[in-house]
């Protein structure tokens, strides 16, 4: 029965991102990074909004690839599709594609906490953990977060930073800065509780930026 709804719920996000967002809503809040390699463009990470009744639900679609002309010396893509609640995370479904090796995971809220699904098999994350897409008002404020690739239970510190100038929509904004130190360890920016940027290094060793390309224009609940 498990498998049979973890199927049925990845099947639901593929459904989201084989007809376009649009279809949804006419004109749906987005959110889209470059993303950069050490200072060159390898890719884009998008985020679609749409309301269903008190819930939010975000489609995210992250491309990447490095090479050298048409030749591709890696790829990675990552879908996920996540349903929000009056503030309160309750589900996401996520499918990876990173260089051919495949990982799904599936989470949703349960009585006592997030049942989990993923590369390590089933467990149960603490009620308050939300998954690492960063964007949703009070990520900062988690204990622990799930990571979409591979369902694992992820903690971390959060530092803040100071403040920045960022480039955001073709603009220089200035910026609270955070950074993760631990399971988690990444900097990311947010101005007036939305995410604008982030900086990590790859598992190669390489500095990985998003440049915000374009904001969002939901209003979103706070967290609960």
């Amino acid at each position: 029965m498990a498998g049979m709804m973890r199927r049925a719920l990845l099947a639901g996000a593929g459904a989201w991102f084989a007809a376009p967002f649009v279809e949804a809503v006419a004109a749906p809040p987005s959110i889209e990074f470059q993303v950069l390699r050490n200072g060159r463009d390898i890719g884009r990470h998008r985020l679609v909004l749409r309301r269903e009744g008190q819930d939010v639900l975000c489609g995210i679609e992250v491309e990447l690839r490095v090479g050298l002309g048409p030749i591709t010396f890696y790829r990675y893509t990552h879908e996920n599709l996540e349903r929000w609640r009056a503030g309160r995370f309750v589900s996401f479904a996520s499918r990876t594609d990173d260089n051919g090796t495949r990982y799904a995971v599936q989470a949703e809220r349960a009585a006592d906490g997030i049942a989990v699904q993923g590369a390590d098999g089933a467990f149960l994350a603490p009620a308050d953990a939300w998954p690492t897409t960063y964007w949703y008002p009070g990520f900062l404020d988690r204990g622990a977060w799930i990571d979409t690739q591979f369902g694992r239970l992820r903690r971390a510190r959060v530092v803040p930073a100071g403040q920045d100038v960022v480039p955001v929509a073709g603009r220089e904004v200035t910026a609270r800065r955070f950074r993760l130190e631990g399971d988690l360890a990444l900097e990311l920016w947010y101005r007036d509780g939305h995410w604008v940027g982030l900086a990590a290094t790859a598992p190669d060793g390489s500095a990985l930026t998003y440049r915000l390309l374009s904001e969002p224009a939901l209003a979103l609940a706070g967290p609960g």
